[in-house]
């Protein structure tokens, strides 16, 4: 085979590799297959190395969920309180990240983070009495303390025999199961109102 014939079979390989090496290396995270069907969000943020590498509680950043109706995404002034000081992460590119946190500060902007978890419209959830009753953020939210991307399981059915989903969906059976395995109210003015 011709110095020719080889650059002509060998140059689209080496250009995918290129591409595959790059794609890679351009994550901060390694993804399994189920965070990636999670939304990229506008920071590279993962639950796993704040929550359980550096043991921070959830209600440290959602500071509303035991005392409001909602979580509350985190306001950039919390995550600021770690890092003004921390400007770089243990992952390579975490610098890269951090400065875009940096960003949203300097042009006083909220981060438009993408949600994931939500109910429908017709629904009236709180977080107040579910985290002063004990219930886990994990019991609706699956194990996002281990996930680099939260994502949610696009079809989950009711399946009562489906507990601790990850990232489960939010679907009426499902709550209404938790509710009676907890001895939570089962009128439907509970959450219909």
């Amino acid at each position: 085979m011709s110095l020719r014939s080889r650059a002509l079979v060998w140059a689209p390989l080496l250009g995918v590799l290129t591409i595959v090496v790059s794609a890679t290396a351009a994550g901060l995270y390694d993804y399994s297959d189920d965070e990636l069907s999670g939304p990229e969000q506008p920071i590279e943020f993962s639950h796993r190395v704040h929550a359980t590498d550096l043991g921070i509680e959830c209600l440290y950043c959602h500071t509303s969920a035991d005392k409001s109706q909602t979580a509350s995404v985190p306001a950039v002034s919390v995550c600021m309180g770690c890092h003004q000081w921390v400007k770089e992460g243990s992952s390579p590119g975490s610098a890269e990240e951090i400065a875009k946190l940096h960003g949203y500060v300097e042009r006083s902007e909220s981060i438009p983070w993408i949600r994931v978890h939500s109910v429908p419209d017709h629904v009236r959830f709180k977080h107040e009495p579910h985290v002063l009753g004990g219930i886990t953020c994990q019991r609706c939210h699956g194990p996002v303390e281990a996930m680099n991307r939260v994502w949610l399981v696009p079809d989950t059915v009711h399946n009562p025999s489906a507990a601790f989903l990850p990232a489960a969906k939010l679907e009426m059976g499902w709550c209404v199961d938790c509710h009676q395995q907890e001895n939570g109210p089962l009128e439907c003015i509970t959450c219909h109102y």
